[in-house]
């Protein structure tokens, strides 16, 4: 392969793209790899598709302006975080339903810092998004985003595509956040609402009792049980959950190439 001006304000903009990609793709955003690995991947990932497409006819014929450059920089930068993010909103779903099951069964104080964000979240969300994650690299997650990279530089070429759409399809599928939220902790909302209606029942009829003292104990209790007895099926819904993720993937890609 011939280097050439053209050769290599492609390849730059190829590696935009990626490194847009690592920085908000779930599992290659996290702090647990280094920034330095992150950025040798992002070139070796971007010399490789480069290769690709240069093999598959890629011909790159670019007279550009300085402003037509900085203008294909953010463009590419924003499709790399967009497809990044659209994964991401899987595993901020199950960081949700972690917090509400916290806020339900009064575990909400007991927090730590997750290695992943350097943050702090409840105890119940870092076990959600930890389980997640083992999960999703079980199935092979990371190649299913690597694939939906991929895919996007044969669908929108260098320098194209529509980034305006991105924004209101983002928050179109976000509504997928709080349906993954929902759906977990339903059973934990169901059961903590019946518990507090008998409370309130108790309290009328003995209203010397002091229902705080009582309350917290039952509800943690009750709330361990149930996610006791949910863990096993964890993998079932994580599974099912990130078969989601190439539709949208595809999807976003193709809201971009409108």
């Amino acid at each position: 392969m011939s280097l050439s001006l053209n050769i290599i304000l492609s390849a730059f903009f190829i590696f935009l793209r990626v490194t847009g990609f690592f920085l908000s793709a779930p599992f290659f955003n996290g702090n647990s790899i280094p920034n330095q690995i992150k950025l040798y991947a992002a070139i070796i990932f971007s010399f490789l598709i480069l290769n690709v497409l240069v093999l598959q006819g890629f011909n790159p014929t670019l007279e550009l302006s300085i402003l037509e450059i900085s203008t294909i920089v953010i463009k590419e930068i924003l499709i790399g975080v967009a497809l990044g993010f659209t994964g991401q909103i899987i595993f901020a779903g199950l960081d949700l339903a972690g917090s509400l099951i916290s806020y339900q069964t009064s575990l909400s104080f007991a927090n730590m810092v997750d290695a992943s964000t350097q943050q702090q979240n409840s105890v119940l969300s870092n076990l959600l998004t930890t389980l997640g994650v083992l999960i999703f690299l079980g199935i092979g997650g990371e190649k299913i985003l690597l694939n939906g990279l991929i895919k996007s530089f044969e669908i929108v070429p260098l320098g194209t595509g529509n980034v305006y759409y991105i924004g209101p399809y983002l928050l179109e599928i976000a509504t997928f956040l709080f349906l993954i939220g929902l759906q977990i902790t339903i059973p934990f909302i169901l059961v903590i609402l019946l518990i507090d209606v008998s409370l309130a029942i108790f309290a009328r009829i003995m209203p010397q009792v002091n229902l705080m003292f009582i309350s917290l104990p039952i509800k943690f209790g009750v709330g361990l049980i149930l996610l006791i007895l949910l863990i096993p099926y964890l993998p079932t819904i994580y599974e099912i959950i990130f078969t989601r993720i190439p539709e949208y993937l595809m999807e976003m890609i193709e809201v971009i190439s409108r």
